[in-house]
């Protein structure tokens, strides 16, 4: 067990080097590097108590308490973490530290009890421990009701979003939900109950925690910026998924404070339809919003109103549906025959194989390799 967690701390202090080593270094990376040397820290303290063969040292005491807190300092970086990757202009500031405030205080409590050479009751250890659960726990909700919202967002901003919907955030917050449950139960089994269960949940826990860092780390490394290069946008939710048909009155009601009346919104779908037919922007595999809204000289909220409203999709399932039409028309003709279907997709726009085929099985109904056969 012990070379696990040594493995596991030399890979994360090698990644945090090579964030570190990154010239124009992001907030979200800098939070990242925050947060895995706390995790770095936890490796260490479960190192420190499988080596341990008699009393501990204050030293370790401070590093095995720092463990035990660490949940309170977890739940606000990854919080931290979702903000600054989907929030434009995103910064730092004095009441973010607020959220610190219980990891600081547990510790501080600790630190006393280590110094004061004196014995933690029972009921203040259990106490912290279910808020600490409590924390965590509202923390993961946090992030994944952000992680929806956010997902929304981008299809109404990007035309390719497999970078852009930051799921794999979203499978680490259930991943570290199921580590929370593992270890903190754990605990709360073997400190409430007459069941003896060995601390912070033995090696399925510890095992997992250690695929958890590298999953994050890996993912983390490799995240590129969401929004940079972007202006904000004034995104309405209202707008979302409207069926297509004539601006009604409740509509005109939505548009009211948009500034775009209904005379203007149709003088934008038509100069937007005319230019997907005949510059075909939807071919460039990172056109977006931006671009779409500046070729037309338009605002960006403005075209994405007319997209939601009078052609009842968003920008992304626009996009994509002018891009499966490409591709099929290139799979019925000939001269497209020497390439391949995933050659066909990236002539259409799509930038990877996955994005092609859910867009193509979500607008036919069937697989691009079922419609070619059909069609042969």
């Amino acid at each position: 067990m012990q070379y696990l967690f040594v493995a596991s701390g030399s890979l994360t202090l090698f990644i945090i080097a090579l964030i570190l080593g990154r010239k124009n270094r992001s907030l979200p990376n800098t939070i990242l590097v925050v947060w895995l040397v706390v995790f770095v820290l936890n490796l260490v303290s479960l190192f420190v108590l499988y080596e341990a063969t008699g009393p501990f040292s204050t030293a370790q005491h401070l590093i095995l308490e720092f463990s035990e807190v660490s949940i309170f300092a977890h739940g606000p970086l990854l919080w931290l973490y979702t903000k600054s990757l989907t929030e434009e202009g995103f910064g730092l500031n004095r009441k973010h530290a607020y959220h610190f405030l219980p990891f600081g205080i547990g510790y501080l409590v600790f630190v006393i009890q280590i110094f004061g050479k004196m014995e933690m009751v029972p009921l203040l250890r259990n106490s912290i421990t279910i808020l600490k659960m409590g924390s965590l726990l509202i923390y993961l909700m946090l992030v994944l009701i952000k992680l929806k919202r956010h997902q929304v967002r981008v299809s109404h901003i990007f035309s390719n979003i497999e970078e852009k919907n930051l799921s794999w955030i979203g499978f680490l917050s259930w991943g570290i939900l199921i580590i929370w449950a593992i270890a903190s139960g754990s605990l709360l089994l073997d400190r409430l109950t007459t069941i003896h269960i060995p601390q912070y949940g033995g090696l399925i826990a510890h095992i997992s925690t250690c695929i958890f860092i590298f999953l994050m780390g890996y993912f983390g490394l490799n995240q590129p910026s969401v929004f940079t290069g972007h202006q904000n946008v004034v995104w309405h939710p209202e707008f979302h998924n409207v069926p297509k048909k004539e601006m009604s009155g409740e509509q005109s009601i939505k548009y009211k404070h948009s500034g775009l009346d209904v005379k203007g919104a149709k003088k934008i779908q038509k100069e937007l339809l005319e230019l997907m037919r005949t510059a075909k922007p939807y071919l460039e595999k990172e056109l977006t919003l931006y671009n779409l809204a500046e070729r037309l000289q338009v605002q960006p909220n403005h075209l994405s109103q007319v997209i939601n409203s009078l052609e009842g999709k968003n920008f992304f399932d626009f996009i994509n549906m002018y891009r499966v039409e490409s591709a099929k028309e290139k799979i019925l003709q000939s001269h497209y025959q020497n390439l391949t279907l995933l050659g066909m997709a990236f002539e259409s726009g799509f930038n990877s194989k996955a994005s092609f085929n859910r867009a193509f099985k979500k607008l036919t109904g069937q697989t691009p390799t079922e419609y070619r056969k059909i069609n042969e």
